[in-house]
């Protein structure tokens, strides 16, 4: 039977999807001039010179991502919208672009440790406002958008964000080299910012009806549930083995930018070519892996985009000029393209709508340990082997997650249209 707020879902369904497609492109586009694969990397490492501190990237964003929604998910769950979570937590993943921008064009004289410290530190608040927000935005979208579009929705999403920031990487490479350092990363910031503000406009506009809330559970009730749900969901716990395994090989394409920085002392302008192609790569992939995931199966994308972000890490040992670097940050690109569609995907796929909620905050807490501590341990290794050696160990890694992946992992059923209601 039918119910109301299934009566409004269907009526709004275009709407929604084409308002959340143009939310996260133009978020994506945003948040791209400051990537953290090229831009904070060359932040970093103008501010000092320890290999070590390019993993603080990396542990900041994905320790902010994942830790928060352990402690949101039961909450999130027993509101009957989610809506209102994601406008008011997200906030803070926009305003810290544009602090940042004032303080590196106001106060560019600053000791470049302190600079370090700020930078960083303004990252982790939009980190941790990113993890507050990531369960209830995931689950708003799992419930506004139909289940059969899940994969064409993050593609296209994420492929026109990719590419808007083509043009976002020309104008990067641009400011980079006719500005000064820090003041070109301030100007790049407040672009961010002001296409965050754009982006809010279309997630505000969204249109989720109250549906039954799940009763509020106390958080050690929660945490007691989390345990009996991985063992009778075999399938599921073999999935977040691989891919925390495959999490982690893919760290070391947060240090590609250094590695390449330190070989062949590539300028500033080309660190905004170097985006421009990796967010055109990740335009196509998102594009064309997203459909192909619904078609195919987002288990076999997330194997593809693991073989892909592995040969990235394979071709920086080997290659012999910084024109290869191209090539690599578009296997980045794509790569992360698909991982990020299809790891949202699946734990969508394996989760009974009612449980949504939980196995994201499950998928949250096993990835946490590796993605926040990981790759602190990994800069640490670069700073003692290189980074060569580094992108083996992680080469190796990410191939056990692959393989695991594609032979012991049986791949979740299809979720039906009228399962997708909570």
């Amino acid at each position: 039977m039918t119910t109301m707020s299934e009566t409004v879902l269907a009526r709004y369904a275009r709407r929604n999807f084409w308002l959340n497609v143009l939310d996260g492109s133009i978020f994506t586009f945003g948040v791209s001039l400051v990537s953290r694969f090229t831009v904070l990397p060359l932040i970093v490492e103008r501010l000092t010179d320890a290999p070590w501190a390019q993993g603080l990237i990396p542990a900041i964003f994905f320790a902010g991502w994942l830790l928060p929604g352990l402690f949101t998910a039961p909450l999130v769950a027993a509101q009957p919208r989610r809506k209102p979570w994601v406008l008011l937590a997200t906030i803070g993943e926009r305003l810290p672009f544009l602090v940042l921008g004032i303080i590196l064009l106001t106060l560019p004289g600053l000791p470049a440790s302190m600079l370090l410290v700020i930078v960083l530190g303004l990252y982790a608040i939009f980190a941790t406002s990113a993890g507050l927000t990531s369960i209830a935005w995931q689950d708003l979208i799992a419930r506004v958008i139909p289940a059969q579009r899940w994969g064409v929705f993050f593609g296209l999403q994420a492929g026109l964000g990719g590419l808007l920031g083509i043009g976002g990487g020309a104008l990067a490479a641009t400011i980079l080299a006719q500005q000064p350092f820090p003041q070109s990363v301030g100007i790049l910031s407040l672009i961010c910012f002001a296409a965050m503000v754009v982006s809010y406009i279309f997630l505000a506009l969204t249109i989720e009806p109250a549906q039954a809330p799940v009763p509020a559970r106390p958080f050690h009730v929660f945490m007691r549930g989390l345990r009996p749900l991985l063992r009778r969901d075999v399938a599921f716990r073999r999935y977040l083995f691989c891919r925390a395994a495959i999490a982690l090989g893919l760290t070391g394409h947060s240090f590609l930018t250094a590695a390449a920085l330190e070989r062949f002392h590539l300028p500033a302008a080309e660190i905004g070519l170097l985006t421009g192609m990796m967010l055109a790569a990740q335009a196509a992939g998102n594009i064309g892996l997203g459909a192909l995931a619904d078609r195919w199966g987002h288990k076999q994308v997330l194997v593809v985009s693991a073989g892909m972000g592995i040969a990235a890490l394979v071709l920086a040992i080997l290659a012999p000029t910084s024109a290869w670097f191209y090539l690599i940050f578009a296997l980045v690109g794509a790569s992360q393209a698909g991982y990020q569609l299809s790891g949202f995907t699946l734990v969508f796929a394996f989760s009974p709508p009612a449980e949504r909620t939980t196995y994201i905050g499950v998928a949250n807490l096993a990835l946490a340990p590796v993605a926040a501590l990981g790759p602190i341990v990994v800069g640490v290794l670069a700073t003692l082997t290189g980074y060569s050696a580094m992108f083996v160990v992680l080469a190796l890694v990410g191939l056990l997650g692959m393989a695991s992946l594609h032979w012991r992992v049986a791949a979740p059923a299809p979720v039906s249209q009228t399962s997708q209601a909570t």
